[in-house]
């Protein structure tokens, strides 16, 4: 898991516009820009991705993870929340973080 200080406050963030929107099958990213020398990550799992919290815990784990070990929290001045969307439910650790890693470019 990623430390406290790299965790996005969501309910702020939602306040403002993001200024960058990637939108895939599986998930919504969406990226502001900030002032801070590291990069802050939210992420949102509605029930309707699944319904059982453990099954949302671990998506949210395995997303979390991928931006730990790939370091992409160490690239300063971007706050991003990732909103998982109900197909991402079907796929497995490695499609999740392909998928990731194919949307994160695109930002």
């Amino acid at each position: 898991m990623l430390a406290k200080n790299y965790k996005l406050p969501i309910r702020n963030f939602l306040l403002k516009k993001p200024k960058t929107f990637s939108r895939s099958v599986n998930f919504i990213i969406r990226m502001m820009p900030n002032v801070l020398s590291f990069g802050r990550f939210g992420v949102i799992i509605s029930k309707k991705v699944a319904s059982k919290a453990t099954k949302r815990n671990q998506i949210k784990r395995i997303i979390f993870n991928f931006i730990k070990v790939n370091k992409i929290h160490l690239q300063p001045g971007r706050d991003i929340l990732i909103t998982v969307l109900p197909k991402a439910d079907s796929l497995d650790k490695k499609e999740i973080e392909k998928n990731l890693k194919t949307e994160l470019k695109k930002i």
